[in-house]
């Protein structure tokens, strides 16, 4: 069948008699001897004629005006259409045809309906249905005693039955579904893309739950249109009962909306909604919520009026510029954690700042062309904890940073040049300016035995404007002198890094991977100046992945000075069978102390601790992994951090637990010991219960607890969770919660 529709002259007719070949509008239906004349084409217009193709076990016709009737495994194709069926009967005189047996229907979108009887017009479009059911996409089933199909626009069904649920188990046994709708009387509007129930039954698992004259869905094969979506129940002691039911508002092909207020027992209405744009050039997505907390009587530290406001989104400007944000702010410390508010959907973002301690707001302009990059930030910060002083919280205006990468090499080697300019100010404390240069270079070596050496060497210039230095939090103890102050440094930094990988066999199949590597970097001593405020270096991680930074400091103000040795070996063992160890350890060493970092980070002195790793896995069913951090005086662990997993049948959870110390707002040092446990367990094919435990082991109380038990299978989910949340702040009791969810898919989802 060719793609206009026209079929061409079968003139061998010793073939359309054997396999029972017709065409729909022609008068041709005789014995093998005959020449099939020229077909009639069946259409209004002869541009776009319109024929049906068919075949069948036999073909016969009494007359040149009577009817063409196909018998056995008949199969008629028109266009995109496709109908097999067991007996078929066309009329040229009314253009209609007439299926009987077995018959189904599939049509150009692929979906597929069955049925006893059909009567059709002649382009398999339009027509009547006995006994219908048909299989749309995302599995949906539509059933019904009779079904009238309308300019292949609308379906018209009586007593119809409508679900997504599979209807037959793994036996091809009859089942009830999980769900279902019973209606007297169901409109499939292809046109509007919703599906309309009149006198409509839910029910679930065969069990009437819910009754409602009118109920209009999505249409199985949209993408997207307006509609609720699935609800949020649940009570909390902070909130009382609450209840969320989330609409989704199909704007236009490039931009949508999601409005979910949260209806609360005890604080009122919180009334929040989600915008998201998407464009050639851009994406914005907005998000915010209001609330008027306890009818504008203010209790102390929450305002009557509470609200929050997030926001992502970026512009492309010509081929080179992009324009970008990314902002968060809130009312008060703990209107976030009161009302269970997080960044959703598109907004979402691996580190939920709202359940920590500040919240970030960013505005970028960025250019990038060949080997050029340009970046100008600013940042507008929050603090969330009760001692923050927003007079004091520090905003960035502006922070540019440069880079510029010379294509060809070096010396052997690549080298970049770049600048820093950030503007750091305070409301009520100290404001600082400072530039930076710098310029870079490294080479790679392999030699021919398999030693890989990396020659790296840095030479970068700070200048540093300080003002207002009698204020704020910033003043260092015993400083005495003018309110401000301009402070300078050099930074050249060179070194070289060895390391030698190593393979061999372990038996006669597994395999063994060992790699010692030692770095050597020298810089000047004393570069960090007791009048240089470390603003953006404050915090490091120290652990074996970041012992070969040849500068560990996250930001510019401090700087990883002086003489030093950072010395380690990795090594790994894996086995064909799934067994898999890796293990690192690590330590630096230093020819003189460093004020860079805190005392807390394990480094500064002459030697460091000890980092490093070890992970045990076995396939993807159980394994440990662990980091951890070694006091290299005491020997006593200054850091662990340990992961245990199990997926192994029903049961999937893990362990996690972790130990540091961490310094505190007086700079002291605090143990910090926690154990937090979850866990998953498939009771049967679709229920499944589960819990989630965290334990502060230096208090020895419970933080929070999990419990959830959920139904889950191909056509809807369910669950209730249990939540006892035992985090308090100021004006933030302890919460007891029970939350409600359920999905049915291609009607609430």
């Amino acid at each position: 069948m060719r793609r206009n529709r026209r079929i061409a002259r079968l003139c061998m007719s010793t073939v359309l008699a054997g396999a029972g070949y017709g065409v729909v509008g022609s008068t041709y239906a005789q014995g093998p001897s005959e020449i099939p004349p020229e077909p009639i084409l069946i259409g209004e217009s002869d541009d776009e004629p319109n024929e049906v193709l068919f075949e069948a076990d036999t073909v016969s016709r009494e007359n040149d005006n009577g009817p063409i009737v196909a018998e056995g495994d008949v199969r008629a194709f028109f266009g995109d259409r496709y109908l097999r069926a067991d007996r078929l009967e066309y009329n040229p005189a009314t253009d209609v045809v007439t299926a009987e047996g077995n018959v189904s229907i599939t049509d150009e979108d692929l979906e597929t309906m069955f049925a006893n009887k059909v009567v059709l017009s002649g382009d398999l479009r339009d027509g009547i249905a006995e006994n219908f059911s048909a299989l749309m996409e995302d599995n949906v089933r539509l059933a019904a005693d009779n079904a009238v199909q309308e300019q292949g626009a609308r379906t018209r069904l009586s007593r119809a039955v409508y679900t997504a649920c599979n209807v037959c188990n793994d036996k091809d046994e009859g089942k009830t579904p999980t769900w279902r709708i019973k209606s007297l009387r169901v409109v499939r509007d292809r046109e509007r893309k919703v599906v309309r129930f009149h006198h409509a039954f839910l029910e679930i698992k065969g069990v009437p739950i819910l009754y409602t004259p009118f109920l209009q869905g999505p249409d199985p094969s949209v993408e997207r249109q307006s509609g609720f979506l699935p609800p949020r129940i649940g009570i909390s002691s902070r909130l009382g009962f609450n209840f969320e039911l989330p609409y989704y508002l199909a704007i236009s092909n490039h931009q949508d909306a999601t409005f979910y207020p949260k209806v609360t027992t005890r604080d009122g209405i919180l009334w929040q909604g989600e915008y998201r744009r998407r464009g050639k050039r851009g994406y914005h997505a907005l998000a915010g919520g209001v609330i008027n907390f306890d009818e504008g009587e203010e209790e102390e530290d929450i305002p009557g009026i509470r609200w929050h406001y997030f926001g992502r989104g970026h512009r492309d400007f010509a081929d080179h510029w992009r324009v970008s944000y990314d902002f968060e702010r809130v009312s008060d410390n703990t209107y976030l954690r009161n009302y269970d508010i997080e960044r959703r959907g598109d907004l979402r973002q691996a580190l939920d700042r709202g359940q920590t301690n500040q919240l970030r707001s960013n505005a970028r302009v960025a250019w990038n062309k060949n080997n050029h990059h340009l970046k100008i930030d600013s940042y507008l910060f929050q603090g969330l904890r009760s001692v923050d002083d927003a007079k004091t919280t520090p905003y960035v205006l502006p922070a540019i940073d440069y880079r510029h990468d010379f294509g060809k090499t070096l010396a052997g080697g690549r080298a970049s040049v770049g600048a820093n300019i950030t503007s750091l100010y305070r409301t009520g404390g100290t404001d600082s300016q400072r530039f930076t240069a710098s310029a870079n270079w490294g080479r790679d070596i392999i030699t021919r035995g398999g030693h890989r050496f990396k020659l790296f060497s840095e030479l970068r210039g700070d200048a540093y404007f300080f003002q207002d230095l009698d204020e704020g939090t910033e003043i260092i103890p015993g400083r005495a002198g003018p309110q401000t102050e301009f402070e300078a440094r050099i930074l050249p930094t060179a070194g070289v890094e060895w390391s030698y990988p190593l393979s061999r066999p372990i038996g006669s199949s597994g395999r063994l991977f060992l790699e010692p590597r030692v770095q050597l970097v020298a810089s000047l001593a004393d570069r960090n100046d007791f009048n240089i405020i470390n603003e953006d270096s404050q915090s490091i991680e120290f652990d074996y992945a970041g012992l070969f930074d040849f500068n560990k400091a996250t930001g510019y103000d401090a700087y990883e000075d002086g003489q030093r040795a950072n010395i380690g070996v990795a090594a790994s063992a894996v086995w064909p069978n799934g067994l898999a160890v890796e293990a690192s350890i690590g330590q630096q060493l230093r020819i003189q102390p460093t004020d860079a970092f805190r005392a807390s980070s394990g480094l500064g002195d002459k030697s460091s601790d000890f980092v490093g790793s070890l992970n045990v896995k076995y396939k993807g069913i159980i394994g440990v992994e662990n980091r951890f951090r070694i006091d290299d005086k005491t020997g006593s662990i200054s850091r662990a951090e340990s992961l245990a997993f199990v997926n192994a049948g029903p049961v999937r959870g893990n362990v996690s637990y972790v130990r540091l110390n961490e310094e505190n707002v007086s700079a002291n040092l605090v143990r910090r010991e926690e154990l937090t446990a979850r866990g998953y367990m498939n009771v049967t094919d679709h229920w499944y219960t589960g819990a989630a435990w965290r334990i502060d082991l230096v208090q020895n109380r419970t933080i929070r607890q999990d419990f959830i038990v959920g139904y889950r299978d191909e056509c809807s989910t369910f669950g209730v969770t249990y939540s006892r949340n035992r985090t308090t702040a100021q004006n933030l009791p302890p919460d007891n919660r029970i939350l409600l969810t359920f999905t049915l898919t291609s009607l609430v989802d």
